[in-house]
C-alpha cells in the first residue's frame, strides 16, 4: 500500500530543493517537478459565413505541458548513498493563466483549467473560445505577451507526516471552531501552531513549540484525507496559495482518535510555476501565423447542415495504433427526416483539429451519437476495437483515451538513459484467453511513449531492454506489471545499476608480505576520488568491495596492481577477483 511512495517526513534538499525519500526503501528518493514547461502551443481560428445569422468565429486554445523535475541537477548534488532519484508522479494538474491588470484577458482563459494527464511528466490543455473572446485574446497575445504567466499545482499522494503523540477530538465541534469551511491552508497550519486548543485539539499542547509545526503538518495530512479535499487558491489570493475544502457531511458528531505516528497515505498540493506562451516569445509575431496560430475558412453550409469540429486530445506518440476513424450517426428524425445520416473521417496523425459536415433537417436540433474504431496492433497483426456508442449535442468534440475503446498506456524514460542507450519495449498480456503483444521503441528523440493496449487485457507486464548506442552492451528488466500511471524507467529499473559488490581474493605463491590492490567503477578509473584501495596479505588474503553504478550499461568494475599506470578491461563483479601475489609486477610495499 505504501510501497513506492514518497515520505513526507522530514524531505531532505539537494541543490537547495526537496527532495523526499521513498517509504521503506533506504537510498532511493522522489522529486517534484520545479516548473512545467510548454511543450506545444497552437490556437487554430475558425471563420464561418452563415448566411442571414452572420459571421460565425471561434477558436480552439492547444497547450501541452511537460514537467520539467530537473533530475540531472539534482543528481549532481546527491550525497553518498543515494542509489536512484526519480520523479514524483502527479495524478491530477492545475493551471491558471494571470495577466497585468492593464490587460484584458477573456474570462474563460483567465479561469482554473484542469488539466488532462497524459503521461507521468505529460499534461494537456483543450479550450474552446468564441467569437469576442478569441478577437480579445488574440489581441491580447500581440499587446502584452510579457505580462502574461501562470501558476500551476499538481496534486500527488504520499506517506502522511508523523509524529509520536495520540489525539482525540469530536469532528463537529471542529466544524464548529472554523470560521468557514473553506479557507487557506496555512491559516489553519498557523491556528494550529499557535492556538490549537480553540479547533478542540488541545493534545498538540503537549507538544514543544520547537516541534510542533511538524506535529501539525501530520494532524493537516490527516484531517485532508478524512475530512476534506485539497485545491488551488483563490485568483485574488497570493501566488501558489492552497485552499484546503473541508465536508460538513464528513464531520458528523462524535470522537475520533489518532495516532498521528502510524503511516497512512494523504495527498499535498505543490504549487508550481508555468510559462504558458514562451513558444510565442520564441518566435517573431511576423512568424506566429502558420507555425502556432493557423485560420481556418470553413465553406457556408446550407439548411440543415451542421459543421463539427472534434479534436483529439491523446497522449502521443503512439505505438500498436494504426488508424483511427471517427463516425457521426444521427438516427432518423421523423417526419422531417425519416432517415440516418451519417459522416466520417479518421483522426488526423498529427491530432490537429478536424470538421466533419453532418446533415439534419432546416429545423432539427443538433443531437447524435458519435463512436470511434481503432486498429491496434497485436504481434504484428491489425484488429479493430471499437469504441463506446456516446451521444452529443455539441459542435465540439474532444476525443479522449476513453473514446477510443482502448487504453494509451504511457512509458517515460530518464533522459540521462537515453542518452547513452535506446530502450525497446515489449508489453504481453492476454486477452480472451489468447496472448497479445505489443512493441516500441523509445530514444534520445522521444522519451515518452503511449503503447495501445485492450482495456480487457489480463496479467500486463512490461519488459524492457537497453541497447547502449556505442559498443554492444544491452540489459533487460525484469517483467513488471502495468500499474494505473503508466511507468517511469530510469536507470535503477534495470538489473546491475544501484548497489554492486565484489569479492577479491589472493593466493600468495611467494614470499610476497603484502598485495596492494586498486579498483573502481569501470567509468570513474580516471577520477582519484572513486577509487579503493585494499591491502591483502597471507593473514588476511580475502577483501570486500562496494560501490554504486549509475548505469546498467556501465556496472562493472577495473582493476590494477597499485602503482601500475594501466587498468584492467571492465570486469563484472559477478565472478570473484583471484590473484597471486606472484603475478604483481613489482611487489608492493606500504
Amino acid at each position: 500500500m505504501f510501497a513506492g511512495r514518497p515520505d513526507w517526513h522530514a524531505p531532505t534538499h539537494w541543490a537547495g530543493r526537496p527532495v523526499y525519500a521513498v517509504f521503506e526503501q533506504p537510498g532511493r528518493f522522489m522529486a517534484a517537478p520545479q516548473r512545467l514547461r510548454t511543450a506545444s502551443f497552437r490556437l487554430d481560428i475558425y471563420e464561418q459565413d452563415r448566411g442571414d445569422a452572420g459571421l460565425e468565429r471561434f477558436s480552439l486554445l492547444q497547450l501541452g505541458f511537460e514537467a520539467d523535475f530537473g533530475l540531472d541537477a539534482l543528481r549532481e548534488g546527491a550525497p553518498d548513498g543515494a542509489a536512484g532519484l526519480s520523479a514524483l508522479p502527479a495524478e491530477a494538474a492545475w493551471l491558471r493563466l494571470h495577466a497585468a491588470s492593464a490587460l484584458s484577458l477573456p474570462p474563460e482563459v483567465m479561469a482554473l483549467q484542469t488539466l488532462d494527464m497524459a503521461g507521468l511528466g505529460a499534461m494537456g490543455l483543450a479550450l474552446r473560445l468564441d467569437g469576442p473572446s478569441t478577437t480579445l485574446f488574440e489581441g491580447a497575445l500581440r499587446t502584452g505577451l510579457l505580462a502574461v504567466g501562470a501558476q500551476a499545482w499538481v496534486r500527488t499522494r504520499g506517506v502522511a507526516e508523523r509524529w509520536p503523540l495520540r489525539l482525540s477530538f469530536d469532528p463537529a465541534a471542529l466544524r464548529a471552531a472554523l470560521p468557514a469551511l473553506e479557507g487557506p491552508l496555512k491559516a489553519l497550519h498557523d491556528r494550529l501552531l499557535e492556538a490549537p486548543e480553540t479547533l478542540g485539539l488541545q493534545a498538540l499542547l503537549d507538544v514543544p513549540l520547537s516541534h510542533r509545526s511538524q506535529a501539525c503538518d501530520a494532524v493537516l495530512d490527516r484531517l485532508v484525507e478524512r475530512f476534506g479535499t485539497l485545491c488551488p487558491g483563490p485568483t485574488d489570493g497570493p501566488a501558489g496559495e492552497t485552499q484546503l475544502v473541508f465536508d460538513a457531511d464528513r464531520m458528523p458528531a462524535g470522537q475520533v482518535s489518532w495516532n498521528l505516528a502510524e503511516p497512512l497515505l494523504c495527498p499535498r498540493l505543490l504549487a508550481i510555476e508555468a510559462d504558458p506562451l514562451a513558444p510565442l516569445r520564441e518566435l517573431a509575431p511576423e512568424l506566429w501565423n502558420g507555425q502556432l496560430v493557423r485560420r481556418h475558412s470553413v465553406p457556408a453550409l446550407g439548411s440543415g447542415w451542421h459543421a463539427i469540429t472534434a479534436l483529439p486530445n491523446l497522449p502521443g506518440p503512439r505505438a500498436g495504433l494504426l488508424r483511427t476513424q471517427l463516425e457521426l450517426i444521427a438516427p432518423p428524425h421523423p417526419p422531417a427526416r425519416p432517415f440516418s445520416s451519417r459522416a466520417s473521417a479518421p483522426l488526423p496523425a498529427d491530432d490537429a483539429p478536424f470538421a466533419l459536415n453532418l446533415r439534419l433537417a432546416p429545423d432539427e436540433p443538433l443531437r447524435y451519437q458519435w463512436k470511434t474504431s481503432a486498429f491496434v496492433l497485436n504481434g504484428g497483426q491489425p484488429e479493430l476495437v471499437q469504441g463506446p456508442l456516446q451521444t452529443a449535442d455539441q459542435r465540439h468534440l474532444v476525443i479522449g483515451p476513453d473514446a477510443l475503446g482502448i487504453r494509451l498506456w504511457c512509458v517515460e524514460v530518464d533522459a540521462a538513459l537515453l542518452r547513452e542507450a535506446r530502450i525497446e519495449l515489449s508489453c504481453q498480456g492476454l486477452r480472451d484467453g489468447r496472448p497479445w503483444t505489443v512493441r516500441g521503441q523509445v530514444d534520445s528523440e522521444r522519451s515518452r511513449l503511449a503503447l495501445a493496449l485492450p482495456r480487457d487485457l489480463q496479467d500486463g507486464t512490461l519488459t524492457a531492454t537497453a541497447t547502449a548506442l556505442a559498443g554492444d552492451r544491452s540489459c533487460t528488466s525484469s517483467p513488471q506489471a502495468l500499474t494505473d500511471n503508466g511507468m517511469y524507467l530510469d536507470a535503477f529499473s534495470f538489473e546491475g545499476s544501484g548497489a554492486r559488490h565484489l569479492s577479491l581474493v589472493c593466493e600468495f605463491d611467494d614470499d610476497a608480505p603484502q598485495a596492494l590492490i586498486e579498483l573502481a567503477p569501470e567509468d570513474r578509473s580516471d577520477e582519484p576520488g572513486r577509487r579503493s584501495l585494499r591491502r591483502l596479505t597471507p593473514a588476511t588474503p580475502a577483501a570486500d568491495w562496494s560501490w554504486t553504478a549509475l548505469s546498467p550499461l556501465r556496472s562493472g568494475y577495473r582493476w590494477r596492481w597499485a602503482g601500475q599506470p594501466d587498468w584492467s578491461a571492465a570486469l563484472s563483479p559477478a565472478q570473484a577477483l583471484q590473484l597471486r601475489s606472484s603475478q604483481a609486477p613489482t611487489r608492493s610495499t606500504p
